[in-house]
């Protein structure tokens, strides 16, 4: 009878395979609990989670200055005043700012240029923060918020002009020649600080340059209450309105409360008052303003008419190159 062959090469490979597959297995649990061990001692995190929308702000409210603690320190003591600047050249130099943005109507809807450039000087200085600089860039930065571009030449060349009209305006020569803007190396230097200006007002404002424009809430509400027919009404109301722009009405209210104030003002100074409804409440509550800060805003209107002095920021020339 045959003696059976075995083949030792098929066993110890049999055997090497199995040896194999063990230390596998205790390679995977070790580095599996190797792995618990460290998650173990991680703290949890939000990380991963779902994050709140919700909560991001990017309307221009945040920046409204309200009666709290806070916000009654910077307009008592604003950068400006910090710096050393007096309160009435402040106050002239925010005016000046108005006035040439609202003769610059090249541009549509500049409100809200004049919004930008209050908000930025609350927070920054005019003494730091070149006035004329920030100016054209709130300009330009207007015209692209509002989907009307301009090429930063075309505002430094109608600012340029504004500037000499001023000028003319307050000089003894009514007649002197508008010079027009030369493209030299004073030029350029000028168009580079309006640009870095530009980026400056963004980066402090956070980008959050969307305004609500109250304008348009005059027509709805005059239609509300049945009289926008009456057309004298409407152009006044209108009038406080673009008036308000001069003062720092829309960086402490909320635009309701501002077209509110702008009628009740109106209704009364007219050639012939409009009564409005007052029973059982005063119509403007159903827009959530209430009674003291639509006479505050009435009060601060009438108080910008008896500014009558000619401003000493233009007489040192604070505009000049």
């Amino acid at each position: 009878m045959a003696e059976a062959v075995i083949d030792t090469s098929v066993v110890e490979a049999k055997l090497s395979e199995s040896t194999l597959v063990e230390n596998d297995e205790e390679l995977v649990a070790s580095q599996n609990a190797s792995l618990d061990d460290i998650m173990s001692k991680i703290k949890v995190s939000t990380f991963g989670l779902k994050r709140n929308y919700s909560s991001i702000d990017i309307s221009a409210d945040k920046w409204l200055l309200t009666m709290d603690p806070k916000s009654l320190e910077k307009l008592s003591n604003s950068p400006s005043l910090a710096d050393g600047l007096d309160a009435e050249t402040e106050q002239d130099l925010r005016y000046l700012g108005y006035c040439f943005s609202n003769w610059s109507n090249f541009i549509p809807k500049i409100l809200l240029s004049k919004v930008l450039c209050s908000l930025f000087y609350y927070q920054k200085s005019f003494v730091r923060c070149n006035f004329e600089h920030h100016l054209i860039a709130c300009l330009l930065l207007a015209s692209k918020i509002e989907e009307a571009p301009r090429r930063p030449r075309d505002v430094i060349n109608v600012y340029n002009r504004l500037k000499q009209l001023h000028r003319r305006r307050h000089s003894s020569n009514l007649n002197a020649k508008l010079e027009p803007l030369v493209l030299d190396a004073k030029y350029v230097t000028l168009k580079n600080n309006v640009i870095k200006a530009e980026r400056r007002i963004l980066n402090t404002l956070g980008f959050v340059v969307h305004v609500h424009h109250p304008h348009k809430l005059i027509y709805a509400y005059l239609h509300t209450l049945q009289v926008i027919d009456n057309k004298e009404l409407l152009q006044k109301a209108w009038s406080y309105m673009n008036d308000g722009l001069r003062t720092d009405i829309f960086l402490r209210y909320k635009p309701e409360t501002i077209a509110c104030s702008c009628i009740y003002l109106a209704a009364r100074t007219i050639e012939n008052p409009v009564p409005l409804p007052k029973d059982p409440y005063p119509w403007y509550e159903l827009y959530d303003a209430s009674d003291r800060d639509v006479k505050t805003i009435s009060e601060i209107l009438m108080r910008l008419y008896q500014r009558v002095k000619t401003f000493r920021a233009m007489k040192a020339g604070c505009v000049s190159n």
